[in-house]
């Protein structure tokens, strides 16, 4: 089961192309957008926060100094999935990739959005 696993993983990623619709790269946090219930409000902003997505499955989040590394997969729903192997637990983004920024919103592994209003994390691609 475990080598199947990593065969789909390993197949998922062989069969992405190179350019700029993949999330594999690294990505720097930009800005963020949330709703008030009467507005969207948006916020650019220069950040230290850098995750890095990898051809094999792992991904790198660098944080004010600190870096967690763990696995990631695009679930069935079209979800990013964060594992976080120490807590045993996973996080869940809807994701899109429009030009040189992802857009990632949290939800819940059924899609629901985890905030009322939406609250999303926008990332710009660094060059490699």
């Amino acid at each position: 089961m475990k080598k199947g696993f990593i065969g789909f993983l390993i197949l998922l990623f062989s069969c992405q192309s190179n350019d700029n619709t993949t999330i594999v790269g690294s990505w720097q946090l930009s800005g963020s957008r949330y709703g008030t219930g009467a507005e969207i409000i948006s916020h650019e902003f220069d950040s230290e926060i850098v995750i890095n997505f990898e051809n094999n499955g792992n991904y790198r989040e660098y944080t004010n100094g600190k870096q967690i590394s763990d696995r990631f997969f695009i679930n069935e729903k079209d979800f990013v999935v964060l594992l976080n192997s120490k807590l045993q637990d996973s996080t869940f983004y809807s994701y899109q990739i429009k030009g040189n920024k992802l857009i990632l919103d949290e939800v819940d592994k059924n899609g629901s959005f985890i905030c009322d209003e939406g609250c999303t994390s926008i990332y710009k691609r660094l060059k490699e």
